[in-house]
């Protein structure tokens, strides 16, 4: 038999697509939420930047009326308000804000605005001190207010201005940016698949074109090679003198060759084929116990030339079924060559054995044998046409057929234990 390389195949065209254009999809949207962050929060950060600003251009020209407002509450009592600095009623009048001087023993000595502030902390002592109170509804500054300096003397406290800033604005303003991101995001998100899967499909069309001249070339090759080796065996066979051993040994050739061609036109046929079929070509209901005990039967006579001891574990309770929707000409020769190849690596005297379950909505059969196993380095390539990973580990084209059946019934078959001494290959099918 004809010995392949290891290295891996090339994958599916239309897997490797969609893989493709998934990971576009993930990475563009990385992107896209990258960018919009970045933009919210320097956007975000400047505006809270600004109201800070205006909180402290507030407080200084709220500053330079408490000497005057105090002189005015001590003459007259608060007899009326003093109001000659056009910037601070202009700023205080607004119901976003507040301003409130206070005396240097903390009492209020006059307000504008209409914004209510909380409880706010200690004053701040320090010459040119600030202190900010951050709560849900907006943002406080409190700045100590000092006379001027005299000629080697120290600065007088003359008292404390406190000033209020909503931020509902603010927030209602990066609430408009948010939802401008989310929608620019989600329309940019939108034209970035279409053109795409455009680019994507234009590009894969040439690889998929090749892939697909490939397989009819082999399903042509395969079936054309036929009628020579049919037409062959048949001048063999009707030799008249009795078959020497040159002709025994060329008919034994011919019939291996057309039983790897019409394994070839199988698996051609089948990777034209996309998806499990639902009607037609003989599909029906059936028991899985029943056609697992058929592929017993049928591969007991070369277990018993080594030795071997079949088993088929039936699933609990007894008399369970294990339904299944499929055809059973091919899921019987999947079981049937799962297990010829659990007795060609099994040991003399060993045991092969067929394990049935069923798990929710899904059908598990476990071929179990006490082989060599596969190295680990090798088990993502035992599935591959003629694999091989040295001397008598030829796997020719039996687990690539089973592969194929398997995807065929909307299934699966995968290696779940390679150890020396215990090989478990699974499949696992829908349940009917």
């Amino acid at each position: 038999m004809a010995i392949a390389s290891t290295q891996p195949s090339l994958p599916d065209p239309l897997q490797l697509r969609r893989r493709l254009g998934l990971q576009g999809i993930g990475f563009g949207l990385l992107l896209l939420v990258a960018f919009a962050s970045a933009v919210y929060w320097g956007i975000a950060a400047e505006r809270r930047q600004n109201l800070r600003g205006e909180a402290r251009q507030l407080a200084a020209a709220a500053a330079t009326q408490l000497p005057l407002i105090s002189h005015e509450q001590q003459e007259e009592g608060n007899a009326r308000k003093f109001r000659n600095d056009r910037e601070v009623v202009a700023l205080a009048e607004r119901r976003s804000q507040r301003v409130q001087w206070r005396d240097a023993a903390g009492r209020l000595l006059q307000q504008e605005g209409d914004l209510v502030l909380p409880q706010g902390p200690p004053p701040p002592v320090a010459v040119g001190g600030l202190r900010w109170q951050h709560w849900p509804g907006g943002i406080v500054l409190q700045q100590p207010v000092y006379t001027r300096l005299r000629a080697g003397g120290s600065p007088q406290l003359a008292g404390y201005v406190r000033v209020g800033l909503a931020t509902a604005p603010l927030e209602q303003e990066l609430a408009r940016l948010r939802r401008g991101l989310l929608l620019g995001g989600i329309t940019a998100a939108i034209v970035a698949l279409m053109v795409g899967r455009r680019l994507l499909a234009e590009a894969f069309q040439p690889l998929q074109q090749q892939m697909q001249a490939l397989e009819r070339f082999s399903a042509d090759a395969s079936h054309e090679l036929r009628h020579p080796l049919t037409l062959l065996r048949t001048l063999v066979a009707a030799e008249p003198q009795p078959h020497g051993p040159l002709l025994q040994r060329v008919d034994a050739i011919a019939a291996a060759m057309a039983s790897l061609l019409n394994d070839l036109l199988f698996l051609a046929r089948q990777e034209q084929r996309e998806g499990p079929a639902a009607v037609g070509g003989g599909w029906c209901r059936f028991d899985l116990l029943e056609l697992l005990e058929d592929a017993l039967i049928r591969c007991g006579p070369l277990a018993e030339v080594d030795g071997l001891s079949l088993q088929l574990l039936a699933p609990e309770p007894a008399g369970a079924e294990l339904p299944v929707w499929g055809q059973p000409d091919q899921l019987l020769r999947l079981f049937t060559n799962l297990l010829l190849n659990a007795i060609r690596f099994s040991p003399p005297g060993g045991l092969v054995a067929l394990e049935g379950i069923r798990q929710g909505g899904r059908l598990r059969v476990r071929v179990c044998d006490q082989g060599p196993g596969v190295p680990a380095e090798h088990r993502q390539a035992i599935f591959e046409r003629f694999w091989s990973c040295g001397p008598g580990s030829h796997s020719g084209l039996g687990l690539p057929i089973a592969l194929a059946i398997a995807r065929r019934h909307g299934g699966e078959l995968s290696l779940e234990s390679a150890e020396p001494g215990r090989c478990v290959l699974l499949v696992d099918l829908p349940a009917a």
